[in-house]
């Protein structure tokens, strides 16, 4: 059995992340997330909108390299949260990572928030993290709050 890791999100974050993808909407807008990683315990204290930097930003994302450059250097010098993951939304798609998604994933162990958008309006957000071998990614327990996550589904890796 797999064990997932438990992810909660500040309310503030989860706003934060879902304007930015309903605003971006029918593109995929994007963001990074910062927090604590205790563990299997992850804590999202902060969503970060970024340009979306895709060729095409309608069927791809790409986060602003020079955003990641400066909030990891705002954590450096004023310790403040580091990056810990992604977000981003799938206009009219599953919030489940695509194949594109995989072949993008740069970093083991990072958290990925993902959104399906319909309409112009957040449907559903799941949370994913990238395997150590970057082969899949595993279905975490998403939770929104200062407390105890609640899974939003069973944790299963998930292949293209």
């Amino acid at each position: 059995m797999i064990r997932a890791p438990r992810v909660t999100i500040r309310p503030t974050a989860m706003r934060a992340a879902v304007d930015t993808v309903e605003a971006a909407y029918p593109a995929e807008g994007c963001g990074l997330l910062l927090g604590h990683v205790r563990a299997a315990l992850i804590e999202v204290v902060e969503a970060v909108a970024s340009i979306n930097v895709a060729p095409d930003p309608r069927r791809s994302f790409e986060i602003d390299p020079a955003l990641r450059l400066r909030l990891q250097r705002r954590s450096r010098e004023d310790g403040a949260a580091p990056v810990i993951g992604l977000y981003h939304g799938h206009p009219d798609m599953a919030a489940s990572p695509s194949a594109a998604d995989l072949a993008g994933a740069w970093e083991a162990g990072l958290i990925w928030m993902i959104f399906r958008v319909e309409d112009g309006q957040m449907i559903e957000a799941r949370c994913w993290q990238l395997a150590a071998d970057g082969s899949c990614f595993t279905e975490c327990l998403l939770g929104v709050g200062e407390g105890r996550p609640a899974a939003y589904g069973p944790p299963r890796p998930v292949e293209p």
